[in-house]
Parts: structure tokens; sequence; C-alpha cells
């Protein structure tokens, strides 16, 4: 059987996801990806970035030159905002598009992504790695061992960055663009309107940094393991308040929900800096056992993903222990996305998942903004969750 044609990759930004994880692992796919295009707003990291990189590699600052350039077949989206102008314009020029996460700020933003991606017949995979761990399968087989789902609780550690990719040699951003760097922040900026609208300041750096930022990771890992997510929350917690910008961090966040089974979600998301490494687990409790699903750090590629599970089998307590692959969850995301351009399989993380996401996060935030009567309004509502402080 011939061997297929390489997928030739633009990639849209330079900064520490595409440096730390994608370029990297786009390199160890070398019989299924080329890189033969990268864009930074500064055109300086570009051309550093392309000098690392095997054969002829183009470089530019605009983006708009890498969407129209006729040798990329899948644009990959890699810069920190919303993404829809880039995804837009690269699906009706008819390329491929993988995007990190946040896809979009706004569900009205997403759902113009997904008109344009069904008028192209083009793929578009969002980048919810979480989703394509090896371990996701094992714990759902687990999970229908383990009676009715009672309780569904994650926990989130969240560390600086720094503190994160400390072992990364990053190519630093000299000199950007001011024009294209404005021109980026604007788009993001209006996004940032058209779901929010009018709230409180504090309410959309909640959003912005923090919800879409991190915690759309833990909705999207919610869907993974089939349990669907809250239509409605019973208890928001934001401390400290949400009315003002916080100099201090982002703030910390505990919700409860009831998740479609019927079983309860427990969120809570912590900011610790001084903490050495980001932590995420999922403790599932139910009539006839418990598991505890630990997910890696992003950044940390021998880290790998661990489930514990006990619970009765037959007369017998049975206390299990599966680790992930090495394999990352980055690399499965990459090799499914692959399958997606080349036979047709199903996008797993796709847009109306992404939806999904957006809009239960904007309902965690009307919970919050109602219970701390802070100036909350958002597009599922459309209508004032709480009022001016």
């Amino acid at each position: 059987m011939a061997a297929q044609p390489l997928i030739r990759v633009g990639v849209v930004g330079l900064g520490l996801i595409a440096q730390g994880v994608h370029l990297p692992n786009l390199a160890t796919l070398r019989d299924t990806y080329q890189v033969v295009h990268v864009c930074d707003v500064s055109i300086a990291r570009a051309q550093a970035v392309a000098d690392g990189l095997p054969g002829q590699v183009r470089t530019s600052a605009d983006w708009t030159d890498l969407v129209a350039d006729p040798d990329v077949d899948a644009v990959f989206i890699l810069t920190p905002s919303s993404h829809g102008d880039v995804a837009i314009a690269a699906l009706n020029a008819g390329k491929h598009v993988m995007s990190e996460k946040p896809l979009a700020y706004s569900i009205a933003e997403s759902e113009r992504i997904e008109d344009a991606a069904r008028a192209s017949g083009r793929v578009i995979q969002v980048g919810y790695m979480k989703m394509y761990d090896p371990i996701i399968e094992r714990t759902r087989q687990e999970l229908h061992e383990l009676g009715q789902i009672r309780v569904v609780r994650i926990t989130v550690l969240h560390p600086t960055d720094e503190c994160q990719f400390e072992h990364i040699s990053l190519i630093p951003s000299v000199n950007p663009d001011p024009a294209l760097l404005d021109r980026g922040v604007r788009y993001s900026a209006d996004r940032l309107i058209e779901a929010l609208g009018d709230s409180a300041p504090g309410i959309k750096a909640l959003y912005e940094n923090v919800l879409l930022g991190s915690v759309v990771h833990q909705m999207a890992l919610l869907r993974a393991l089939g349990f669907g997510l809250p239509t409605e929350f019973d208890f928001v917690s934001v401390d400290p308040l949400l009315g003002d910008l916080n100099p201090d961090g982002p703030p910390r966040i505990l919700a409860v929900a009831k998740l479609a089974n019927g079983a309860q979600m427990q969120l809570c998301w912590n900011w610790v800096p001084d903490y050495p490494e980001y932590t995420e687990d999922v403790t599932v409790f139910g009539s006839a056992g418990r598991m505890q699903l630990a997910m890696p750090a992003p950044y940390l590629p021998a880290h790998r993903a661990f489930l514990r599970v006990e619970r009765l089998s037959g007369d017998e307590r049975l206390n299990a222990e599966y680790f992930s692959s090495h394999k990352t969850a980055f690399v499965a995301e990459l090799e499914a996305f692959a399958r997606c351009v080349r036979d047709g399989e199903t996008v797993v993380s796709d847009v109306a998942g992404s939806i999904e996401d957006v809009a239960c996060l904007q309902r965690l935030l009307i919970a919050a903004g109602a219970r701390e009567g802070v100036r909350t309004i958002v597009e599922v509502t459309n209508e004032p969750a709480g009022t001016s402080q």
C-alpha cells in the first residue's frame, strides 16, 4: 500500500504551546505531517523557529499570508485568544483546521465557525487533548462497574505558567508588529463583548482567563467520560468577589450542579502560584465503588494519566490501578486529526461540543453573578443575572 501524502501544516502563533508541545509532536509524526509555514507577530521569532525545523519553512507575521499559502493543507491555530477570525478564513480558503482552546469566546462566533466548516467540507478539531488521552476509554469502561453514580468531584490545583514550563527553552517574542498585535487584541475584546456584553470587569476576567483558559478543559473531560454537562448550577462560590479585577490573581471557584444521570458534580478550582506543578483529579463515587482519575500536567511529556478503581467483583474486593501509555494525549490528538483529514473519521472534539462547553461556563457565570449581586449579562440569557455593585 502506497504511503499517503504528508499533511502540510501552517502554524499560527509560536508561543509556549507551539514550541513546547505541538512542534515537537509534529516532528515525531514525520511520516504524517510536514510543517511548511510558521507565523508569529514577531517575525524574528518566526524565523528563529523556522531555522530549527527541517526543510524550507516559510515565515510570516500576518496570519492572512499563511492562510493564503497554496502549499498549506491544514492550519494550526495556537494563539492565546479567540480563534474565529483565523478559523473561518482558513476554512473558507479550503484548509483543515486544528484550533487550540478556546476555539471561540462567544457562542455566536462558534456558530459562525460551524457554518464555515459545513460550507467548506473541511475538518475542524478543537484542541481538547484530554479527550484523547489513552486512559479515557478504560475509565469509561470502569464507570459501568461502579453502580449508580452518586458524585463526580473535580479538583484542580493550577500554579503559574512559569512553574509548568521552566524545563522548556522558549524562543522569545522580539519586536512584535504592534498593528498586528493590536488587531488580535481588538478582535478578542470584541468577541468578549459579544459573549458578555456590559458585565462587570471581574466577570469578564474570570470568563476569559480562568473559565475559557482552564475550566473549559474540565467541561470537555466530563463530556469525554460520558457524563454530559449540567444545565444549571445549584451553587457557585467565587472568592474574592467578581465585581472588580483582582490584583492578586484568579479567584477560588467552588461549583455544585446536577449531571444528566442524576449525579452531583462538584468542581473545585484553585489558583496556587507557589505550588510546584499542575494537578487535576476526577474522583467518582458510585453505589458499588469509587475511582480516582489523575490527569497529567500538560507540559510534561513523561507524565502519564493514572486511574485507581476500588469496587466489588463478585464476593471479592477489587483494587486496580491503570497507567496510560507513554503516548501523550497531545500525540493521540494529532493522530486523530490526521485520520479525520485522510479517512473521514468523525471528529471527537468538534465545534458542537465546544459550544456546549461555552454555554455551560456562561451558566456558571450566571449563578455566580446572581449569588454575589454582580452585573452579569451573557449570551445564554441576554438578561442581567445580577445587579451592579
